[in-house]
């Protein structure tokens, strides 16, 4: 009987080590199956054919973004360097714009305790193309599914696992995932992330990134009550500077 578990034991270890030999991500695999609870892709397409925003629409435009939107909006704050606000009576419809300057210094990785070097690695081996700016290292994080996990090494699956748990804890509002969108328009790159928490209520966060000013980014956030109507209003930002 002994000689039997010796033997038993023996092959479970072995099992073990091969395990961990041929596959050394399995940590990290069973960390983002058990103690993350989104795994899926975040990314949405806008419609090619959206819906038009209501009749009494108007356009409004400060700091170097110009948009269409609900036309029950009244100025609350025009006059800063930095922020537009309108917003109607009832606070159901708002537009604030910021326009923020980002320094020679700026690192879209810092603080996420990922590497250059690291995400480099991971995304050559999965065959993506490695972000170098803000805008497509949320696009990457956001599309990531179990699909992308390399089990095969322990460094990517670690780097991997990193991205999802940002994606749990920086694009989930409350229980809820946020939905994510590509809004690239005419000059510039952009995506939108949409909530829709019964607590926090509805609201659209825009992120717009010029291409011919890499030190500059607009961010623009709508409170709404149809979904409809901000997908129009983000696939027609403009530019006026």
């Amino acid at each position: 009987m002994k000689k039997f578990l010796g033997i038993l034991f023996l092959l479970i270890v072995i099992a073990i080590g091969v395990g961990a030999y041929f596959f050394p991500g399995i940590p990290y695999y069973y960390k983002c199956t058990h103690d993350l609870e989104f795994r899926e892709s975040l990314t949405h397409e806008l419609p090619i054919a959206s819906p038009d925003i209501p009749e009494n629409s108007a356009d409004y435009a400060n700091l170097g973004i110009r948009l269409t939107a609900w036309g029950d909006m009244e100025a609350q704050r025009t006059n800063d360097k930095n922020q537009a606000l309108w917003e109607n009576k009832d606070g159901s419809h708002t537009v604030s714009i910021y326009a923020e300057t980002l320094g020679d210094n700026y690192d879209f990785l810092d603080r996420t305790n990922i590497s250059h070097e690291d995400l480099d690695r991971y995304c050559k081996a999965v065959k993506k193309t490695t972000p170098e700016t803000n805008y497509e290292f949320v696009k990457l994080v956001c599309s990531l599914t179990m699909d992308d996990f390399d089990i095969h090494d322990m460094k990517n699956a670690k780097t991997f696992s990193k991205m999802m748990s940002i994606k749990n804890e920086n694009f989930v509002r409350g229980n809820t995932p946020l939905e994510h969108y590509i809004v690239d328009g005419v000059g510039y790159h952009g995506f939108m992330l949409i909530s829709e928490d019964a607590e926090s209520g509805k609201e659209a966060v825009i992120n717009v990134y010029p291409e011919k000013n890499k030190h500059k980014r607009y961010i623009i956030i709508l409170s709404f009550t149809d979904k409809d109507e901000i997908l129009s209003i983000a696939g027609k930002i403009k530019l006026t500077e």
